[in-house]
């Protein structure tokens, strides 16, 4: 079980199966369960945004998404034909689990 995380958070990585890969679908189940986004809505967002941050990483961007932490590029190899492989590097805030539990302010909240 992953440390220093919150309890329901903790709790639904463990619930997983063990080795599962977290796809697209989880993603938007547990976005509408969290928010009061409909799926298509929630759907539209997250294809934009994944979109976003693709390209992002395609160019050799630094990503920089709290609470998630900063996405760097560490090395990338072409495999022809369009296809590359990408190494990533991802390094978490240490106040992640805090961020988690109490979310992002909303707005006018940091106004």
């Amino acid at each position: 079980m992953v440390t220093n995380m919150p309890d329901e958070i903790a709790t639904t990585a463990a619930d997983n199966d063990a080795g599962a890969p977290f796809k697209k679908p989880d993603l938007l189940d547990q976005i509408v369960a969290r928010t009061t986004l409909k799926k298509r809505d929630a759907k539209a967002a997250v294809d934009a945004a994944l979109a976003i941050i693709g390209e992002a990483i395609a160019r050799g961007d630094e990503v920089v998404l709290p609470p998630l932490g900063k996405i760097r590029v560490q090395k990338t190899k072409d495999l022809g034909e369009g296809s590359q492989v990408f190494t990533l590097k991802l390094r978490t805030p240490k106040d992640a689990a805090q961020i988690v539990t109490t979310g992002l302010a909303t707005d006018g909240e940091d106004d």
